[in-house]
């Protein structure tokens, strides 16, 4: 399934420099601002906070490229956990490039860890699993291309592949639905045929993953496997009782929904999706989160604008609420 992790001749501290004088620009949020999207941070402000954490006791790993390049950058924070006995939990985003309440939720969780005593559990975190499809998304943005619906609906990869749909998990599963849709959910040319896809599966193979969590959006829900079959996994219980716990705790007064994916999606069911790749690969309790419930109050110009529909414009109320929620299950602690 994997291919070696590529050999990387420079220190991950020079490819982040380079990537970011790279993509360096001036700052998203007063563009976004304008068009009443929220003030979220663009790829290299992304970039800035990654060495910003690496800076504040985070371990920072090169991972692999992506299709066009781009470093794909891990965070480590607390035990070592490759080949170690420590008990990891994995945290990604930014693999639907348009979902960047995800992204900064992730950030924000990463902040709050910062100081924190983890004993003999590892956290690895990926904040950006898709950097090309990121900073396509961002070009649409900046061009203020806001109402080409089509041309800024941005789900895959550098070559149209759907990176949820690729994972080595019941792979080319897609109900009639999906089916239908065609490119829309491509799962690639075969279970992990995408370089974003073979990098993650590589640096967590000697990783024991016990919990993992995937922030996408929008949808204000909490789920656990599977995706691929309405059937209950034989450790639903746990997966229900966290589910059920940061559901309530993102949101007090209107609690998330917290269900199986498949039975949410109304039995739309799916392979590929990294839920159920980290339960069925690694055992562990997989949760994927959609962050918020997409941009409320949409008005005329925003409906037409795909990043509207998944992102907020509240940002720091959105990703300070689902990072408070999530931190508990993170760091290891008990249901």
């Amino acid at each position: 399934m994997t291919s070696a992790e590529p050999p990387h001749s420079e220190r991950p501290h020079t490819l982040l420099t380079r990537a970011r004088a790279k993509h360096a620009a001036a700052p998203l949020g007063p563009v976004l601002g304008a068009s009443g999207l929220g003030p979220y941070r663009g790829y290299a402000e992304m970039l800035d906070q990654i060495e910003a954490l690496a800076s504040r006791g985070f371990r920072l790993h090169v991972i692999g490229r992506s299709v066009e390049g781009e470093p794909l950058l891990a965070l480590h924070y607390g035990a070592e956990p490759r080949g170690s006995l420590a008990r990891t939990t994995v945290v990604l985003s930014g693999v639907h490039p348009m979902e960047w309440i995800g992204v900064e939720s992730h950030l924000r969780l990463l902040q709050r860890l910062v100081g924190s005593e983890l004993g003999e559990r590892s956290v690895v975190a990926i904040p950006v699993v898709n950097p090309d499809g990121v900073r396509r998304v961002e070009g649409r943005l900046r061009a203020l291309r806001l109402s080409q619906v089509r041309a800024n609906f941005v789900r895959h990869n550098a070559r149209g592949v759907d990176l949820n749909r690729n994972f080595d998990a019941r792979w080319g599963r897609l109900g009639l639905v999906q089916r239908l849709l065609g490119g829309l959910f491509d799962p690639g040319s075969g279970a992990a045929s995408e370089p974003e896809v073979v990098a993650l599966a590589h640096h967590l193979a000697a990783c024991r993953v016990d919990r993992a969590i995937s922030l996408h959006s929008f949808g204000g829900a909490v789920l656990f496997p599977s995706a691929w079959s309405t059937r209950p996994v034989h450790d639903e219980g746990e997966h229900r009782a966290w589910a059920l716990r940061l559901a309530r705790a993102i949101d007090p007064q209107r609690p998330y929904v917290a269900a199986a994916c498949a039975r949410w999606a109304k039995g739309i069911v799916a392979g590929g999706l990294e839920l159920d790749w980290f339960h069925e690969r690694h055992g562990a309790v997989s949760l994927l989160v959609e962050c918020s419930r997409g941009g409320r109050g949409l008005t005329p110009t925003r409906l037409l604008s795909p990043f509207a529909w998944f992102n907020p414009p509240n940002v720091d109320r959105e990703a300070e609420a689902i990072a408070s929620a999530i931190a508990p299950f993170v760091r290891g602690d008990a249901a």
